[in-house]
């Protein structure tokens, strides 16, 4: 079974211009402002607030990249290991004495049908342009290819793989969540400072980045629905 990629790179491009927006909003704050004190004390403190401000809001695009990376790869893992779990109960089925020669060969034809499904997942989990399901990124999806109808132990080491990679995306989206909320407090308080001395308010850009950052993890919650979607195409092989 093939599964088309055309939805996949809709919700990406969607990905990015959310990230866009945001990336937009960061830079006018991290900008230099129009100072009401003309005074060279002024001047150093707003560059020296507007200094942290603009790292800060690198953090915090970095750590979106991060976060929609491994959202994306978390949900194209957990669609392969509900694979996995046919191709465990295909196994289990096989080993039945009793089944003709035809029978088996049957079981066999959706076993092939199901791996080729989870390949097409593991190829199609990319970001700009980068497959995640890489050691690039810590989650290496490898033997897939030797899965076999007639080795069950195979079949539960790789899905005990897919567990411990799961587990390293989801420790990487909890610790970029985490450093992106810090890293807005900070801002928020930074750019609250600069306002004293700035004739331009910040707290709608403040408000603005953060509609943006829900705007983005919706457009990723999107993605995961459509790996969902997959996982439901491989099931229905065997209905």
């Amino acid at each position: 079974m093939k599964i088309s990629s055309s939805s996949n790179s809709q919700i990406l491009n969607l990905i990015s211009d959310k990230k866009t927006n945001a990336d937009t909003t960061l830079e006018k704050i991290a900008a230099t402002k129009e100072l009401s004190g003309k005074d060279s004390a002024s001047l150093i403190i707003s560059d020296a607030l507007s200094s942290q401000i603009s790292s800060l809001t690198q953090n915090v695009q970095n750590a979106n990249e991060t976060v929609s990376m491994y959202q994306i790869a978390d949900s194209s893992l957990q669609a392969i290991s509900a694979g996995t779990e046919q191709l465990n109960d295909l196994a289990v089925r096989s080993n039945n004495a009793s089944l003709s020669s035809d029978q088996k060969a049957m079981l066999q034809e959706e076993f092939d049908a199901i791996s080729s499904s989870m390949q097409d997942i593991a190829n199609q989990t990319t970001y700009n342009g980068q497959n995640l399901l890489s050691s690039n990124y810590g989650l290496d999806v490898s033997g897939l290819s030797s899965l076999s109808l007639d080795n069950q132990e195979g079949i539960a080491n790789f899905r005990e793989n897919l567990s411990s990679l799961s587990q390293t995306a989801g420790n990487q989206i909890n610790a970029s969540s985490s450093s992106i909320t810090n890293s807005l407090t900070t801002i928020t308080n930074l750019s609250s400072a600069n306002s004293q001395i700035s004739e331009t308010p910040l707290d709608q850009k403040i408000t603005q980045i953060k509609s943006d950052e829900i705007k983005l993890t919706s457009a990723v919650l999107a993605q995961v629905h459509q790996n969902s979607m997959m996982q439901q195409s491989i099931s229905a092989l065997l209905s």
